[in-house]
């Protein structure tokens, strides 16, 4: 047991087996016969996941993004209308003008224009390392005594670079919905960690994974990292297709082939990172599927991470 809260003007405090009463602390509550009259009405206790996304005042992602990955889903989608989005926000002209001239494409001739940065990084390879910065600037500064953001990082862009490449293989409509699905499908877990640092730190702190760090989740907030990654995600107006798989991505009960595969790719991120046993039955199948994985997520991990 450690405190959350405690006044040492009074002797009073909030443990951690009184967690719910943290915002009727915060709201001034220090008479046990009025604390539960000010749980009943605050908006943390009624509404967490809202309460949540208020309080962390986070910028929206550019919508400039979703807008060209729409245009790179779609059957006529064209370079003209990407530089003519990306020209909109000076921010992105010149992060994307920093990646074409970066040494990973190693040359000399320097590049001025959006279109020559388009041309030499690959329309889905620049939006893509776009809005991976970009996720990644919005939480800035979380502690690395609560967790790795690199490994965090990591694990995201695997996700994401696997979500594609089995989408690929297996002729899906939407390899590029899939990536970003790859890449926020754990965001949820950083808005808990940046507005619930003591809360969330307990769980995280359990080393569970996957569904039981869910169910963990559920039993300990009443709320779990995937329904409030959508939640944030829908604030951002984001498609309800990746609301949806953000939401869905820890069901196994009529999970869609989507959500099975951006689970699948959830899995290998695990086995590969965290160096899992080779030679198991199936390895040369195995290494014919993950072996483009690898090369692009280290393609990008080189001028990302």
């Amino acid at each position: 047991m450690h405190w959350l809260r405690s006044d040492t003007a009074t002797g009073l405090g909030i443990c951690s087996f009184c967690d719910d009463s943290v915002d009727a602390w915060d709201q001034g509550a220090r008479d046990v016969r009025t604390l539960a009259e000010t749980k009943a009405g605050s908006p943390r206790q009624g509404d967490l996941p809202g309460w949540l996304i208020r309080n962390a005042k986070l910028p929206s992602l550019p919508h400039v993004l979703i807008e060209i990955y729409q245009e790179l889903e779609s059957e006529t989608a064209g370079i003209e209308r990407m530089i003519q989005l990306l020209e909109t926000d000076p921010g992105l002209t010149t992060r994307a003008l920093q990646l074409g001239n970066s040494a990973y494409y190693g040359s000399s001739r320097k590049v001025t224009q959006v279109a020559d940065a388009i041309l030499r990084v690959g329309p889905f390879d620049l939006w893509a390392l776009l809005i991976s910065t970009e996720v990644k600037s919005l939480f800035f500064g979380i502690s690395p005594e609560l967790i790795d953001m690199n490994s965090f990082w990591r694990h995201s862009l695997f996700t994401a670079c696997a979500c594609r490449k089995l989408a690929e293989a297996r002729g899906l409509a939407s390899p590029g919905d899939l990536f970003i699905a790859g890449l926020i499908h754990d965001i949820g877990k950083l808005l808990l960690l940046q507005q619930m640092p003591v809360e969330y730190s307990e769980i995280v702190h359990q080393h569970t994974f996957g569904d039981e760090l869910c169910s963990l989740e559920e039993e300990r907030l009443g709320i779990n990292h995937a329904i409030l990654g959508g939640r944030l995600l829908d604030s951002w107006s984001f498609p309800r297709k990746l609301v949806n798989l953000t939401i869905t991505h820890h069901k196994v009960e009529d999970a869609s082939e989507e959500v099975m595969l951006l689970r699948q790719a959830d899995r290998l991120a695990n086995f590969h990172l965290s160096g899992g046993p080779k030679g198991d039955s199936g390895s040369l199948q195995a290494e014919a599927v993950v072996a483009p994985i690898i090369a692009l997520y280290d393609h990008l991990t080189e001028l990302v991470l």
